[in-house]
């Protein structure tokens, strides 16, 4: 889950493959992507939106909301 946490840890919105990430400038949300394709969306408190395709989305949905909450609690 390495791939995730740099993820979630990144900021230039870099389209690539695998799993990615960047904060909107628009509006300060930072948003988990795999692929070209948005799974989940995070504010600074919150889960604002998450979704899935595959199991293997799922997963990585799953361990990157339980990363904000245990980051965003520290």
């Amino acid at each position: 889950m390495k791939c995730i946490i740099k993820a979630m840890s990144e900021i230039e919105l870099k389209p690539r493959e695998k799993w990615w990430g960047f904060v909107s400038k628009t509006n300060g949300y930072r948003y988990l992507c795999r692929y070209n394709h948005i799974f989940a969306v995070f504010s600074s408190t919150e889960v604002i939106y998450s979704n899935y395709q595959t199991k293997t989305d799922k997963i990585g949905v799953e361990f990157a909301i339980k990363y904000f909450k245990t980051k965003k609690n520290v």
